[in-house]
């Protein structure tokens, strides 16, 4: 027999493919090798598991303690079918690293790698708590200048001391900003999942459309990613502009029913103004948020924190309660370190309210509510509630310690500094205006099957990359190469692509004709 991993649903021998929910079967040798969850009181290098909080598509996430300090920090377990991964283990720990040379306190922060004792990768990561940008948006349906200026200057501090270590983004959404509640009411933004473009293959297929349909981050995809074209730091400018408009008018600025009717858009028409989408918002918002999201990367904004002024500016002269920082402070400045002012520059208000601690709590939530594993906020009773935030590139990036972990042995950590990665593709940028980011290029592109049927079989040649349901990996070059897409009652079809660059790929299955047996049932094979 096999079994579906995730809803546990029996199938016979034959099946492969999970109707309810596309996940890969697993026969019942295999199955029975699943992992285990971590049990309370379980170490984890040096931090004690005290709970599970939630799990995803790549691993599970664990509240943890060190039991001689008392520092909570949130523990990140990779599944074993990703920790085996040697690819994985070479491209994101490379990309983990980078994201801690930033060290800048708007962005989540990582202590440590380790092994479990059956070989699962972790990472052990900050505790925050507070609440996810989108949750919070979903709440409030849209905000006002005066509380978008102020988080998107923290999230523009991120960025541009990302962009000033030579690191793009290429993700920025609202699923990867989480937002601190300080005591002074003032809001503290953390921008997480560095590296989650190339976790999920560079063409970002991880968010899902209003509709539940698998949609992706195309609504927040600059056009030169939409074409797969070369991206730098002023890839993030465009995003940052879409987050922009969706906190003040509570809608992206682009949807369609599929994921290229998006990135068409995206590439081809003018971004509606904000004050046509909410007719309050005075129209001296229109002109700076347009300047982020002008589709030649030359014309936008050469920085986040200038990007974010320039609104700050229009939004004071609209008469909003907003301060405009003065223009000095908005210029780049070398250097990626948190340890000083950043580009954006800071608030007094966020001067007073910014802690020191590296588990940061809503003050009034009046104790530690987890929000549950899917992810909803808990009733309103329970005030804000605590999250524990995972960062999933970073959860990819814990493979490239199995090879220290080894040596030191089972579920022990250790230091992220202690990691060696010679090659590691990160190009520092010059220190002018504008940077550059130019990491090396990858050997592999990513394939993103877009099917009807939702679930089908990609294969290359007799060998079978995976299903549709995942995002897929070709070896990079010119050359066409041929694939075939096949799924049961549905005629085969073979389709050719040059895997030159990342491929998102729409294709229709024709179904088979059935064969009556009397029962009024078909029968079909492959």
């Amino acid at each position: 027999m096999a079994t579906c991993p995730r809803c546990r649903k029996r199938y016979p021998d034959e099946a492969t493919i999970c109707e309810a929910d596309g996940s890969v079967l697993l026969q019942d040798e295999s199955f029975q090798q699943v992992d285990a969850d971590l049990s309370a009181g379980q170490m984890a290098g040096e931090y004690r598991i005290e709970g599970k909080i939630g799990e995803g598509g790549f691993g599970s996430v664990y509240r943890a303690m060190h039991p001689l300090i008392g520092k909570a920090a949130a523990v990140k377990v990779l599944n074993r079918q990703y920790s085996a991964n040697p690819q994985m283990m070479s491209r994101f720990v490379a990309e983990a690293r980078a994201v801690n040379q930033i060290r800048n306190r708007n962005i989540i922060d990582i202590f440590s790698f380790g092994a479990t004792d059956d070989g699962r990768q972790f990472f052990v990561m900050e505790l925050l708590e507070g609440l996810p940008l989108d949750r919070y948006l979903k709440q409030k349906g849209r905000l006002d200048p005066e509380e978008v200026v102020p988080i998107l200057r923290g999230v523009a501090r991120a960025l541009d001391a990302a962009h000033a270590a030579g690191i793009a983004h290429r993700d920025l959404k609202p699923e990867n900003v989480f937002l601190i509640f300080e005591d002074d009411g003032a809001i503290f933004p953390k921008l997480l999942d560095f590296g989650i473009a190339k976790l999920l293959g560079d063409s970002g297929v991880s968010v899902k459309t209003r509709t539940g349909q698998p949609m992706g981050t195309p609504y927040y995809m600059s056009p030169e990613q939409c074409r797969g074209k070369h991206v730098d730091h002023r890839t993030d400018i465009y995003s940052f502009g879409i987050l922009a408009h969706e906190m003040l008018t509570g809608h992206v600025p682009f949807t369609g029913d599929s994921v290229m009717d998006v990135m068409l858009k995206q590439t081809t028409e003018a971004p509606p103004k904000v004050s046509s989408v909410r007719v309050e918002l005075a129209k001296q918002l229109d002109a700076p948020i347009l300047e982020m999201l002008r589709k030649e990367p030359d014309t936008r904004p050469d920085s986040a924190g200038a990007a974010v002024e320039a609104l700050a500016r229009a939004a004071q002269e609209a008469g909003y309660d907003v301060q405009a920082l003065p223009a000095a402070r908005t210029s780049r400045k070398s250097g990626g370190s948190g340890g000083g002012r950043t580009p954006s520059g800071l608030t007094p208000a966020e001067l007073r309210s910014i802690s020191s601690a590296q588990t940061l709590v809503d003050p009034r939530s009046g104790g530690q509510t987890p929000l549950d594993a899917s992810g909803d906020v808990a009733p309103r009773g329970r005030r804000w509630t605590a999250v524990i935030v995972a960062m999933v590139s970073l959860v990819a990036g814990i493979v490239g310690a199995a090879a220290v972990a080894s040596q030191r042995g089972a579920s022990q950590a250790v230091p992220l500094s202690a990691l060696h990665l010679p090659g590691v593709p990160v190009v520092t940028l010059p220190k002018v205006a504008p940077p550059e980011v130019k990491p090396a290029e990858a050997a592999e592109v990513t394939l993103s099957v877009q099917a009807t049927p939702k679930v089908v079989e990609v294969l290359l040649g007799p060998r079978k990359l995976g299903t549709s349901a995942e995002t897929l990996v070709l070896p990079r070059g010119e050359a066409p190469v041929t694939l075939t897409l096949r799924a049961p009652g549905y005629v085969s079809k073979d389709v050719e692509i040059v895997p030159s660059a990342n491929v998102v790929l729409p294709v229709v299955l024709t179904r088979l004709p059935t064969k009556g047996n009397g029962s009024g049932r078909g029968e079909v094979e492959w």
